[in-house]
């Protein structure tokens, strides 16, 4: 299957293992090493190995002995598609059922508070093909976790006293998904596929799909499942530790070997799920969010054991291209779409999956969607008659390699609960490298598939608000309508798209050719002692971690103390942004094919990072600068971006409740807020020439600031800073801004509106003058020991919500504590109630941790704060927060850590007192009311009410 070269195109080495028989010492489960390779890039020096143990269940074996945590996931191939017609949802119901408790801890919430006694969490999901269970935690308690989730696994309770409990889980996360216009989608898709195939099934479950009936009882149909599927035979695991192979190996053996092989076979899914009487369809379809978007769907076979080829993915990068009158280039500059992204989907049905196309349409756009629709069917066209070639795959291929070589990864949960996935559905010794693979160049087979991407072959969607509908899917409430495509509509797209001309890409001008990696020498630490200037500064640090990648990153700031003061400049900022965006999308997606992340923001004015590659990031940042000066503003794109604004404030707006909750946060975090509504009506006021005269203001009369980490030498990262310091104003000066403090008794209460059925309530508590480093630390902690105490009060026992967390709360140099909760059961005012009645045991539980207990919470979070980045993004995330803030001592890293190692328990006990049980400084409640006609909706009363946080900030500006 693999072919030689691959090994030249990867620079893979393999390690081969040999198949020989161990024994776990002291046990009399055994494991096997399976004969097999695992491909891994020649720069990785951790130590593969996969294990097969008695019980026929396989697992990845990792060794790193530079590993920052420990991680740990178990998967199986069964989920949503599996669940009986009568007990539908019962897949996700079990997943969440297995974690409340086991035989050998049974206490539902044990499981959470180990890990979050070591600097740990985890989390479960539920696909339609796949079940999984993850989680990470500290090097020093990976066995007493592991040993954890796999009794979980093995022997769990299922007790009916948590089956209401966790019926009410799922109906609530369900409930809460419905403003999710994924979800919402999905139902559609269900409700108008193949009836006969399993997708066809509402996934999810709720109330009333989860329940006793008269041929089915949960709590049976609940034991069924889990002794029917849950077997090692067909599970994977994944063990990743700073521990030798061959511990990892005991460890795996002496705890996933637990779990019972009942000889498991999942029968494979014989229904086709779309059918030819399912395409050839307009799907209508109204967003819970105000979008526009056109969605292309394709039925295609489940390819994946063809993943080298990357046949399909080969398509969707020539769809997806952003070059001069290609398919998207074309369709923005007329004004007619935002967005064009491909989709693959090869196992969404399990047997089948979609190729999906997905257009963010403009109002134009949507006016016109025959058009953009006939366009992308042209398009597909040139493609199938001129686009397939050798050097566009060349092209991937190479990509794919230097991403391999040099990755971004993050190793965390999310990474195992990753390689759990690719050790279901791959080889294993293609587990490291198979998404990154491409060595077969099958152009029979790119031509076939794109012959089958035809209109008649095709379900087209169109989502946006006011469409003609006649159905409403299923619990999500979505109103759709779903037409044979006419002749007469077939023959309206092709004659629009008759007089298109479009262009296939060009080659990539940025795809990387040198990774030299540079001497820096000592120059590179001069910037340091830097103290803040009014005229700027400049910084550039060699990386402590990555110095022998070829990769940089930079952050540089136009600065002025007028940018966002006013709610007309931060509009103008924004339409102003927009307009430059779109005229950067050629070479936005030309460097992140190549490598390299480029993004913009406002901060105290505009902003500019790139991180990457570093061979071209000093000519993409002054590309960028460059666009900003020439971007045309004009009517026509200035209409455009009003539009666009409009309909983002518009989704601000409907988010689901507890968003709307976190978003008063956000808001008092901000150097300046302004309410919505006044951004709504300053909208139609701005003119081009605002517009401009504010674009030439910016970029003329504000101060740099450039901070630089990575593979380039400080004189070529100051020559990239003078070439640009160089076009501005010498004469202008920037002064660091003030952040709230708070220092006073302060309540206040705004309250939003939802409409969805949901409520929502935040409560912050943020002490009075107590230092930010003080206040940092401390929240932090306090955070990291009363989480999961309050979820598991009022998740787990009083079942208020699915939405339930505590949360660590930063208001400019002031830090505090906040709990939050989304319920479609309860509103804000006894939420309040409950929230009030956790408060007293809380303090309890924090006086009566013994000093084991408390040391072991402190040194956890030293620990975690204490963990070295994984990748040059998280180093220089070390150095951004001081940056934005020009405090260019960069040590606050350093100052929490010393704060905390001195942190008492008393002082613990004494901030959550100044905090919330007797405060001194800002209690904060953000209340959403959801909308429920039938059901009277209380909010809280006896707090100060405010009209919104823009009115609450100049308060807290001005204590």
């Amino acid at each position: 299957m693999k072919k030689n070269s691959l090994f030249l195109a990867f620079c893979i080495s393999v390690l081969f293992i040999f198949s020989v028989p161990a024994y776990a010492q002291s046990q009399s489960l055994s494991y096997t090493v399976l004969s097999d390779t695992i491909n891994k890039s020649e720069r990785d020096d951790r130590l593969y190995r996969v294990i097969e143990l008695s019980n026929q269940m396989k697992v990845l074996l990792i060794s790193d002995h530079n590993a920052v945590k420990s991680l740990a996931s178990i998967a199986l191939p069964v989920g949503s598609l599996h669940d009986p017609k009568t007990q539908q949802g019962l897949a996700h119901y079990t997943e969440h059922m297995v974690l409340m408790g086991s035989k050998k801890y049974p206490k539902a919430a044990s499981f959470a508070e180990f890990l979050s006694q070591h600097a740990g969490k985890y989390n479960a999901s539920t696909y339609a093909y796949r079940t999984a269970f993850y989680f990470e935690v500290e090097n020093s308690a990976f066995e007493g976790a592991l040993d954890r989730l796999a009794d979980a696994i093995a022997q769990p309770l299922l007790d009916p006293k948590y089956a209401n409990r966790e019926r009410n889980a799922v109906d609530s996360e369900l409930t809460m998904a419905r403003s999710n216009d994924g979800f919402r989608i999905g139902q559609v898709d269900a409700e108008t596929i193949n009836q006969d195939h399993p997708a066809a099934m509402f996934s999810g479950g709720n109330l009333e799909t989860l329940s006793d009936k008269p041929d089915s009882v949960l709590q049976t149909e609940l034991e069924h499942f889990h002794h029917h599927y849950y077997s090692a035979n067909i599970m994977v695991g994944v063990v990743y530790s700073n521990q030798s192979l061959d511990e990892l190996a005991l460890a795996a053996n002496k705890t996933f070997g637990q779990i019972t092989n009942r000889e498991v076979k999942v029968d494979d899914i014989q229904q086709t799920a779309i059918t030819t009487q399912n395409v050839g369809k307009m799907i209508y379809m109204e967003p819970a969010q105000a979008k526009k978007v056109l969605y292309i769907q394709f039925p295609i076979a489940n390819n994946i054991a063809q993943f080298s080829d990357k046949s399909d993915e080969y398509i969707g990068y020539l769809i997806d291209n952003r070059s001069p009158n290609t398919l998207f280039d074309k369709l923005q500059k007329q004004g007619l779409i935002e967005s064009i992204n491909t989709n693959l989907g090869p196992m969404r049905y399990g047997n089948s999956g979609i190729l999906s196309i997905f257009v963010g349409l403009t109002d134009q756009g949507l006016a016109q969607k025959d058009l953009v629709i006939g366009d992308i069917f042209a398009y597909l066209k040139l493609i199938a008659q001129q686009g397939i070639n050798q050097q566009y795959y060349d092209e991937i291929t190479k990509v794919l390699a230097l991403d391999f070589k040099y990755p971004d990864i993050t190793r965390d949960m999310a990474y195992v609960e990753w390689l759990s996935d690719q050790m279901l559905f791959y080889p294993v010794n293609h587990v490291l490298d198979a998404d990154y693979i491409a060595t077969h160049f099958n152009a029979e087979t790119i031509a076939a598939r794109l012959n089958s991407l035809t209109v008649d072959n095709a379900r087209i969607w169109v989502i946006a608000p006011n469409q003609q509908t006649n159905k409403v899917a299923y619990f999500v409430n979505a109103p759709y309508r779903i037409d044979d495509i006419s002749q007469q509509q077939k023959q309206r797209f092709i004659a629009l798209a008759a007089d298109s001309q479009f262009s296939l890409p060009m080659v990539n001008p940025y795809i990387v050719d040198d990774v030299t990696i540079l001497a820096q020498g000592d120059s590179a630490t001069d910037s340091k002692m830097q103290p803040f200037d009014p005229a700027g500064n400049h910084f550039h640090f060699t990386s402590q971690y990555f110095a022998n990648e070829p990769k940089a990153n930079i952050i540089f700031s136009l600065r002025t103390n007028q940018a966002l003061q006013t709610v007309e400049n931060q509009v103008k900022f924004t339409l102003m942004d927009y307009i430059v965006n779109r005229e950067l999308a050629t070479l936005r997606f030309q460097a992140s094919v190549a490598g390299v992340s480029l993004s913009s923001f406002s901060d105290s004015g505009l902003s500019l990072s790139l991180s990457g590659f570093n061979q071209h990031l000093g000519d993409m940042l002054i590309e960028m600068l460059a666009t900003y000066h020439s971007a045309t503003i004009n009517d026509a794109n200035l209409e455009l971006a009003k539009s666009w604004y409009l309909e983002k404030l518009d989704a601000a707006d409907h988010a689901n409740s507890y968003t709307l909750a976190l978003q008063t946060l956000g808001a008092l975090s901000s150097s300046q807020y302004f309410e919505r509504e006044s951004k709504r009506a300053v909208i139609p006021t701005i003119s081009v020439s605002d517009l401009q005269q504010y674009r030439d203001e910016l970029l003329f009369n504000s101060v740099p600031y450039m901070l630089s980490l990575g593979n380039m030498t400080e004189p070529q990262s100051l020559a990239i800073y003078n070439e640009l310091k160089h076009t501005l104003n010498q004469e202008a000066r920037y002064q660091i801004e003030p952040n709230i403090m708070i220092k006073k008794v302060l309540d206040a209460n705004i309250t939003k509106h939802s409409d969805s059925t949901d409520n929502a309530l935040l409560v912050g508590y943020v002490p009075a003058n107590v230092d930010s480093i003080t206040g940092r630390v401390t929240s932090h902690l306090l955070y990291n020991i009363i989480s999961p105490w309050f979820y598991d009060q009022l998740r787990s026992n009083e079942q208020l919500g699915y939405a339930v967390f505590a949360l660590p709360i930063g208001l400019g140099d002031s830090y505090g504590v906040g709990f939050l909760i989304q319920s479609n059961q309860y509103d804000p005012a006894y939420l309040y109630q409950r929230y009030q009645a956790f408060y007293p045991t809380a303090l309890d539980k924090l006086n009566e941790l013994t000093e084991s207990e408390f040391n072991q919470y402190k040194q956890s979070l030293i620990n975690e704060l204490s963990m070295p980045p994984q990748t040059l993004d998280e180093e220089f995330d070390h150095y951004l927060s001081d940056f934005s803030q020009s405090k260019f001592t960069f040590d606050s890293r350093q100052e929490n850590l010393a704060r905390l190692a001195t942190l008492t328990q008393a002082d613990l006990v004494d901030f959550y007192r100044k905090s919330i049980t007797h405060p001194t400084g800002l209690t904060l409640v953000s209340q959403v009311l959801g909308t429920q006609p039938d059901k009277s909706i209380n909010g809280i009363d006896g707090v100060t009410p405010y009209s919104g946080a823009e009115a609450l900030q100049k308060v807290l500006h001005d204590q």
